[in-house]
């Protein structure tokens, strides 16, 4: 069946505005064409197929984790809570994660302790409320084979269901564990332990029973699976004395090697981009510096121009780096802290500066690509 992309081209006014968009005049569409339609989903809006969601974190304890939509195609943005416009609720405290499998969004929400399924427009089909005592509080996601696995402050990576939201199992790993990857099978995943634990857990999917621990820097964080390779990121010491440690991991020896200095990675088409930004607490409100560049994993060639980073963008400070799958431009969310909503700076597939818009929240930190 021919598919059609129906873009909402004609979105009126500009991105710092609440948007209306109408759709192509469809009287020349064949029978065999389908066609984009938001509603069919129960969207109170409309929106674009080629569609993506900021998770804006909110500030811990203040109940205002906010979810935006925008048009990849025209980065035209709807400047109101998407989640709020769409369930009538708020999203809650702390949103801590939002991914995507098989077209709908999974969103962790950490302080609330739950993790909701919406569909492709951000109306949510259900949630699973983590108990506090045994599992502890939600963190991060990753999607595989039908599950959602998820950890949680308790220690433990949980196997949950894509479609009922029902956890089926839970695996004890290391202190504090945060992001989480698959790859050929396994699971890696992150244990911070506030600080005191330096190991990262790996977990065979298909048996899911035990973890295996393997020791690397102190207070990791960050990992993500860049075309079969493991890269990972973290503080690498105790505060203040942190080196921000980026590093590969080599699944058969088991060892890492540190390849830069960074506090966000992303990985596109084998290359490894890191975000390093230096946030000066002194200050009111809190300043920033940033700096950018890249890493290709098969040459271990360096790009320190790989973005041409405005100087705006660059003496700020940065909350997260998220890549387009589709079209391969990055973008970088730059936070005010609790003192203003973030930014979204966004860049070509070559590393050209294209513009910036609003998150419409506090401190974005990460942005999911729909195009279904």
């Amino acid at each position: 069946m021919k598919l059609r992309k129906i873009f909402y081209a004609c979105l009126c006014g500009l991105a710092l505005t609440a948007f209306t968009a109408c759709s192509d005049d469809d009287d020349d569409v064949d029978d065999n064409t389908v066609v984009w339609n938001p509603t069919e989903l129960g969207s109170k809006i409309e929106m674009s197929q080629t569609r993506a969601f900021i998770l804006n974190e909110g500030s811990y304890g203040a109940n205002n984790a906010h979810l935006t939509y925008f048009d990849y195609s025209t980065n035209s943005v709807y400047d109101q809570d998407i989640f709020y416009v769409q369930n009538g609720v708020n999203i809650g405290d702390t949103g801590q994660d939002l991914i995507e499998y098989n077209g709908n969004l999974y969103m962790a929400v950490y302080n609330s302790n739950y993790i909701a399924k919406l569909n492709g427009v951000g109306i949510e089909e259900g949630r699973v409320s983590f108990d506090m005592e045994t599992l502890g509080q939600v963190r991060y996601m990753v999607a595989s084979n039908g599950y959602i696995y998820v950890t949680s402050y308790g220690g433990y990576v949980s196997k949950v269901d894509a479609e009922t939201l029902e956890i089926v199992g839970s695996v004890k790993v290391g202190d504090n564990p945060e992001q989480i990857t698959e790859c050929d099978g396994y699971l890696y995943c992150m244990n911070s332990g506030w600080g005191y634990d330096n190991r990262m857990s790996i977990i065979n999917e298909s048996t899911f029973d035990t973890a295996e621990n393997v020791e690397i820097f102190q207070d990791p964080i960050a990992v993500i699976n860049v075309d079969g390779t493991i890269v990972m990121q973290g503080y690498g010491a105790d505060y203040p004395d942190y080196t921000y440690p980026v590093a590969i991991y080599n699944k058969s020896s088991k060892t890492y090697d540190e390849i830069g200095k960074g506090t966000n990675i992303a990985g596109y088409n084998g290359v490894v981009y890191v975000v390093n930004s230096d946030v000066n607490w002194m200050t009111t409100p809190y300043t920033g510096t940033t700096e950018v560049y890249s890493y290709n994993i098969k040459t271990g060639e360096y790009d320190y121009s790989a973005l041409d980073i405005p100087d705006e963008l660059a003496n700020l400070s940065t909350y997260g780096i998220s890549i387009n799958p589709n079209t391969g431009y990055v973008y970088i969310l730059a936070t005010n802290f609790t003192w203003g909503d973030g930014t979204v700076y966004y860049f070509d597939n070559n590393g050209k500066y294209l513009g910036k818009f609003s998150s419409y929240g506090q401190n974005p930190s990460k942005v999911v690509f729909l195009n279904d």
